[in-house]
């Protein structure tokens, strides 16, 4: 299997957030992100759509986000110039949080990260090794980083919806 059938089959049976839990804030801007996730499907969404609202990586919850990473990876899968913030965004969403930041975020961090299943993680770190393999991920090591915080990541805790 090439790196997009791995996702696409370790996604396949992630549930919809639900309308009312894609992001939790309220202002302007991201309920405007809100409407255009709302009611649609990871399967379903465009490069242009995904590029216009790549900040949602970062703003959505924890079930939207494991609902939508697919189409943000497939998307950006090979088209890392034209999406360079998508696979930035992305690895930064796995990297371990300095020991400082305070225990709310700290375990906010680990809920999101422990969510994702053996295959989906297996997918995310396939998806960031091509990152890193294409000439166009930022220096340093914060995609082996990102790699190493999901495979140290405690296991799933739920099964899939």
């Amino acid at each position: 299997m090439n790196v997009r059938q791995t996702i696409e089959s370790a996604f396949e049976n992630v549930g919809y957030p639900g309308d009312v839990n894609i992001i939790k804030c309220s202002c302007p801007i991201c309920r405007h992100i809100v409407d255009d996730f709302r009611g649609t499907t990871w399967r379903n969404q465009n490069l242009e759509a995904l590029r216009k609202h790549q900040i949602a990586i970062s703003l959505f919850t924890h079930e939207a986000f494991q609902y939508f990473l697919p189409a943000f990876m497939i998307h950006s899968l090979g088209a890392w110039g034209d999406t360079y913030l998508i696979p930035f965004l992305i690895t930064k969403q796995f990297l371990p949080l300095r020991p400082a930041e305070n225990a709310a975020r700290q375990a906010h961090h680990a809920k999101r990260t422990a969510l994702f299943s053996s295959p989906q993680r297996s997918s995310i770190i396939a998806y960031l090794r091509e990152y890193a393999a294409s000439g166009t991920a930022p220096v340093g090591d914060d995609i082996a980083c990102a790699i190493a915080n999901i495979e140290n990541a405690p296991p799933a805790k739920s099964p899939q919806r």
